[in-house]
């Protein structure tokens, strides 16, 4: 019974196929597949990567402007994508010149500006959105520092077709801007084909109609919140977003180290001119 036992046994092992690990030409056709297909992973990733380094990229985060730069901030692994930021590269040779007539009728360009460092904001009197945050905001540089500075506010309606002299009058009024040193300008014509390039192109904000369900009441138009600080050459120095304190305490330290530091420099030539022979 042992020996029929062993017979057996012996023959059912003989009759099991042996396992293989595979033929070797196989095993390097499966690397090499997978290591193509790596690869290729590997340079779609880092394609991915670079997207927002180039001029075109940044365009495509903000069609209006364009970074000379990119910051990316470190994943803190709670699952969220790294947050690219754009650095501005306004023109050095400062905005271009314009031609707007303010509230009261009078024409304003860009050389009425120069020698004063100034903060323009984008806003239309019909918004029902956050213009008028924007606007208190201007509200408080203009408490804070007219006193004692020469700034120079200037409010651009991205509106001018209903933004006409008379309407800005009676919005300037609710904030109780001064007549001569916070501007609100508009294109009398009504058109935007001077308002929205130098808006887009000067001071790289973006501005645009609503179309479609976007465009409801008070809701016609989409532009920036930022307001920018513009040096006393026409070059824009930064952009702050007013809504926001934080940042826009960032502009009101700007603005002291600014403001100060142009008193200073001036203070003794007039104590000079002053002094007798």
């Amino acid at each position: 019974m042992s020996d029929s036992f062993s017979s057996e046994t012996s023959a059912r092992a003989n009759s099991t196929p042996a396992p293989t690990n595979g033929s070797p030409s196989v095993l390097r056709w499966f690397f090499v597949i997978n290591g193509l297909f790596c690869f290729v992973l590997i340079g779609a990733w880092v394609a991915f990567g670079m997207r927002g380094r180039g001029d075109s990229d940044n365009a495509g985060l903000n069609p209006f402007a364009r970074g000379k730069d990119t910051i990316e901030e470190e994943d803190d692994n709670n699952g969220r994508p790294k947050v690219v930021k754009i650095e501005m590269k306004w023109s050095e040779n400062g905005i271009a010149d314009f031609e707007l007539t303010e509230r009261d009728g009078r024409v304003v360009h860009k050389s009425d500006l120069e020698g004063h460092p100034w903060v323009v904001s984008f806003i239309f009197t019909n918004c029902a959105g956050p213009c008028a945050k924007v606007s208190s905001a201007m509200q408080r540089l203009q408490k804070e520092f007219f006193a004692e500075t020469d700034l120079r506010l200037v409010t651009i309606t991205v509106d001018p077709e209903r933004d006409q002299p008379e309407q800005l009058s009676k919005y300037a009024d609710g904030y109780e801007a001064d007549p001569d040193r916070w501007l609100f300008l508009t294109d009398p014509t009504g058109k935007k084909d001077k308002i929205y390039p130098m808006i887009n192109g000067s001071f790289l904000m973006r501005v645009e109609e609503a179309t479609g369900a976007m465009r409801e009441p008070g809701y016609e138009f989409i532009h920036t919140n930022n307001v920018l600080l513009v040096d006393e050459r026409g070059v824009v120095q930064g952009k702050w977003l007013s809504t926001d304190e934080a940042e826009f305490s960032q502009l009101r330290r700007e603005l002291k180290k600014r403001l100060k530091k142009i008193t200073k420099d001036e203070t003794p030539t007039d104590e000079r001119k002053s002094k007798p022979e």
